[in-house]
């Protein structure tokens, strides 16, 4: 039987209608973030404080409430601690395994505690299942510090074993990720289609097809809407229009920032002002495996691509209006901002250029990929960085795992 996603609709009808004391709860909710929406009416932006225990700043309704002890800064002007703490929820094929590779080289080099999962070799904690805690590793301490593994958004019991950590997310536009998707994971091969061009063959009909995995969690989540499943809508939900305002709503209340992956650098730096971290804690580059298996794949005519837009509706929608949010945030940042993210890329470049020579040949003197040296102000940059930076998420997974301090594996 399909395991449906967490739903993420707040009403109380139909296949979704929750006991009376749910919805008297719900009722209680929205009345509340009613009157701080008027209150908030009144606030000059610029002087909106959040005085909440954890010290982070929250995103509401697509703008960032300035918290005074945790403002969008550069660590070291007495304003700013680092924040070792998040949940990064990562869909398929956006880009999500660069964050999460640098999620995991960040608490590594800091012996921070992860949300891994329960299987060795697994690079997925519960997925496409709903996440529970019977899905993730047991740590002797009971607390952790930093969930980036696949895992289906569950804010319930999320924020019962992270209470207090931002939530962040990674979007791609569906034009390039769904494609890149349906080949990565082979859709065509397991759903029989037998034709030179399978994903045309695929949107021509995509509902006779997708009949076929119906009772099929894994692949079900990837046929439509992947990013709105991996968010935690429910697929019953794909067509109702309440339940992705709902959605939106929810996701400009409760995660502190959404990447966007076509705009991976901007999105890099902002993450690094939020959590108040450096440039060198978010150097990456793509790495090897995924050249290799994010092979673009786009739809050749218009009605393919009207058709691909149509059937991830959801994630079409998603899309569109993060971006938005993710530039009005930009462009109020002003050029301090861009001077940051010139920088950053020519901490990119520098890392790249050494790593590339690494991977090619360690004394290869050609310059086949015309990276620039750097002006002296790139991070510390020798061969264990590189192959950090080129170790696919389950593997690394497993050497996080067998940390001898942090996870109680005998007791599984």
């Amino acid at each position: 039987m399909f395991a449906a996603s967490c739903t993420r609709a707040l009403r109380c009808r139909g296949k979704l209608r929750q006991t009376s004391a749910m919805c008297v709860l719900a009722a209680v909710s929205w009345a509340a973030f009613y009157v701080f929406l008027t209150r908030k009416i009144f606030v000059e932006d610029k002087d909106v404080s959040r005085a909440a225990s954890s010290g982070l700043p929250v995103l509401t309704l697509g703008r960032l409430a300035a918290d005074r002890n945790h403002e969008e800064t550069i660590p070291g002007n007495g304003g700013c601690e680092e924040q070792t703490k998040i949940v990064f929820i990562s869909v398929h094929m956006a880009k999500g395994d660069v964050v999460t590779n640098i999620l995991q080289r960040f608490g590594d080099l800091r012996n921070l505690t992860f949300v891994l999962p329960k299987e060795e070799g697994d690079e997925n904690t519960g997925w496409p299942q709903c996440f529970q805690t019977n899905h993730m590793l047991p740590s002797r301490t009971g607390s952790y510090d930093i969930l980036c593994n696949h895992a289906v958004y569950n804010p319930r019991i999320m924020n019962l074993v992270m209470p207090k950590a931002p939530y962040v997310t990674i979007l791609r536009r569906p034009e390039s990720q769904f494609p890149a998707l349906f080949h990565r994971y082979h859709l065509a091969q397991r759903m029989g289609i037998l034709a030179s061009d399978p994903l045309k063959e695929f949107l021509l009909q995509p509902g006779e097809y997708i009949h076929r995995f119906s009772s099929l969690a894994s692949e079900r989540a990837l046929l439509q809407n992947p990013q709105a499943y991996d968010l935690g809508l429910d697929p019953e939900n794909f067509e109702d229009e309440d339940a992705m305002q709902d959605l939106i709503r929810d996701m400009e209340t409760n995660f502190h920032l959404v990447m966007i992956a076509e705009y991976m650098d901007e999105s890099l730096v902002l993450l690094k002002r939020q959590m108040c971290w450096t440039l060198d804690d978010i150097v990456y580059f793509e790495p090897g495996f995924q050249v290799k298996t994010d092979v673009p794949y786009h739809p050749t005519t218009d009605i393919l691509h009207a058709q691909l837009r149509k059937w991830n509706n959801v994630d079409v929608i998603l899309y569109q209006h993060f971006s938005k949010v993710l530039w009005k945030r930009i462009h109020e940042l002003g050029p301090v901002f861009q001077e940051e993210v010139a920088e950053f890329r020519r901490k990119n470049a520098a890392v790249r250029g050494y790593c590339l020579r690494e991977r090619d040949g360690r004394r290869r003197r050609h310059r086949d990929d015309g990276e620039p040296a750097g002006d002296g102000r790139a991070p510390p940059v020798d061969s264990q960085l590189c192959e950090k930076i080129d170790t696919p998420v389950s593997e690394y997974s497993n050497l996080l795992r067998s940390r001898p301090d942090h996870y109680l594996r005998n007791e599984l």
